[in-house]
């Protein structure tokens, strides 16, 4: 009779396969990790740039809709407007029928009716606005942004994330024709072009 001679092996990974892997891991990880990050902040500027455009189209529409004043305007408590720290849209803000009955454009007088609330963002990315809506736009019935009746609302929304290499989102509110219109726009260390 014939033994034959098995070599009982155990199995598994050696400690150099391991070490192998780990390292494979590792590397892809360093390389990975950051692109993640970017594409997750450059997610959150896209989504806080369609949430303003939202706004402000949402804005003209109750206008034109309703055949009266609506405004949108900075707002920290979902009540009223904001005043303090000019430009920054971070905090939030509201949509309301500006009747102007007895009151001033671009505030919540008594009897006026927010229609939406919008609570600050999240993370650490900034939303900031130049030009005349630094506090608030305000669509007449016809649809167009006006402080007054003759009075345009002129001016840019930026939206950018917390690092320098986010591509930065601009919001522009033109003269005479109440469109609004986003463009990216390359990274800055500084979130607001400089006038």
């Amino acid at each position: 009779m014939m033994l034959s001679a098995k070599q009982d092996r155990a199995r598994g990974f050696s400690l150099t396969e391991l070490l192998i892997t780990l390292s494979i891991v590792g590397v892809a990880s360093a390389i990975g990790f950051p692109m993640l990050t970017q594409f997750a902040e450059d997610g959150a500027v896209s989504t806080q740039s369609d949430l303003v455009l939202n706004a402000l189209n949402y804005t003209r529409s109750e206008a034109t809709k309703r055949g009266k004043r609506v405004t949108m305007c900075r707002s920290d408590n979902g009540t009223s407007c904001q005043t303090l720290a000019p430009g920054d849209w971070r905090i939030g803000w509201i949509v309301f029928v500006d009747d102007n009955i007895g009151g001033a454009i671009g505030t919540v007088d008594t009897g006026e009716t927010v229609l939406v609330a919008q609570s600050a963002f999240s993370g650490r990315g900034q939303a900031k606005a130049t030009g005349n809506v630094i506090h608030y736009v305000s669509y007449t019935s016809t649809g167009q942004p006006r402080f007054q009746e003759a009075v345009s609302h002129v001016g840019e929304f930026y939206l950018c994330g917390k690092t320098v290499t986010t591509k930065r989102r601009k919001i522009a509110l033109t003269a005479g024709t109440g469109y609004v219109g986003a463009a990216i726009v390359a990274p800055s260390s500084n979130c607001v072009d400089p006038s």
